[in-house]
């Protein structure tokens, strides 16, 4: 856990805050404590939708092929044909 960044402590206080507001306010009737919960799980979902998009990204930029196949599309297959 010594690696989170500041954006991921803000996704996991907005978790822990919103959801014990968002019971509190339904359950108790109260509508501005139950939208205020909401809003903050609804962050968090955002910063976690954020994180979620940017690890699916590779670290190191993608090397293109060196003969690539659309490269070779006009040559002739070598080998013949082995039947």
């Amino acid at each position: 856990m010594a690696d989170m960044t500041p954006k991921g402590w803000l996704a996991v206080a907005c978790l822990l805050a919103g959801v014990p507001l968002a019971a509190w306010g339904l359950a108790g009737g109260g509508a501005l404590p139950a939208l205020a919960g909401l809003a903050l799980v609804l962050a968090f979902w955002y910063l976690a939708w954020q994180w979620l998009a940017r690890a699916g990204k590779p670290q190191t930029p993608i090397k293109p092929a060196a003969d690539a196949a659309w490269n070779m599309k006009d040559r002739p297959v070598d080998g013949g044909d082995k039947r």
